[in-house]
């Protein structure tokens, strides 16, 4: 990348968005040449990665026992098996982002990435839900997402829609998809789907979105596949004294 590309600058307009709607887009995070690399590393990870059940690698809409391509192939952390990925400008530029909208320290934020593929023509939606509704209840976190497309992301692949405002709500009741406890993808029914706005990004840029903020993205309709680097970072767990109850999760 040229060294004085200037790409993921924002300033308190873009923070404002965040803290009035849950979310804010910011329409380049990523270089074209950091987008290539980005695509490159990916064809290897689920070419590698090619059959759902390894312990980072699963397909979120598919049962888990379910034969055929997976429906929603992602990958928990691939910075395991692309290391390169956090020494990237990208990873960088997203911690000084989310530092920004976070109001914290870049040093003090825990962080994982997640690959998220949407293969052409079958692959599933992704039903409305809130990040927070997959974590331990009993420790709270502030965090945010960072989801960069590496593709053109519209209404007819894939791209994210949001309900401003949803997350100073509560977190919403889930349940598996389908009622299906085999599936790990979570959902929730208690979304009013008419205020929803709709992020359709170019390749290389993101939306950013609080844990808490329901969101959906619909399926990948077109030929193309829809790729998706997502960067989630988060402050320290801190440790709730009532936690509320989530009878979706099983936490042993």
């Amino acid at each position: 990348m040229d060294a004085m590309e200037v790409v993921g600058t924002i300033d308190h307009r873009d923070r404002e968005e965040f803290r009035s709607r849950g979310f804010a887009i910011l329409p380049q995070v990523a270089s074209e040449s950091e987008v290539a690399w980005l695509r490159q590393a990916y064809d290897r990870l689920f070419v590698r990665r090619a059959t759902p059940g390894a312990e980072d690698f699963y397909d979120i809409a598919g049962q888990r026992d379910r034969e055929g391509p997976p429906l929603l192939p992602q990958i928990i952390k691939p910075e395991k098996y692309v290391p390169e990925l956090l020494d990237s400008p990208h990873f960088a530029r997203c911690r000084s982002i989310a530092s920004a909208f976070l109001d914290m320290a870049e040093e003090e934020l825990e962080f994982y990435g997640h690959a998220i593929l949407k293969p052409p023509r079958y692959g599933a939606p992704t039903p409305w839900h809130q990040d927070e509704a997959y974590m331990d209840p009993r420790w709270r976190r502030r965090g945010l997402s960072i989801w960069t497309t590496l593709d053109e992301a519209t209404v007819e692949s894939g791209c994210l829609h949001y309900l401003p405002g949803g997350h100073r709500g509560p977190v919403l009741p889930h349940h598996h998809i389908d009622n299906d406890d085999r599936i790990r993808g979570l959902m929730t029914d208690d979304v009013d789907p008419t205020s929803a706005v709709a992020c359709p990004l170019a390749p290389g840029g993101a939306v950013v979105h609080d844990f808490r903020t329901p969101h959906y993205a619909g399926p990948n309709l077109t030929d193309q596949p829809r790729r998706a680097y997502v960067l989630v970072f988060m402050s320290a767990p801190a440790e709730v004294a009532d936690p509320e109850p989530r009878p979706w999760m099983d936490w042993g």
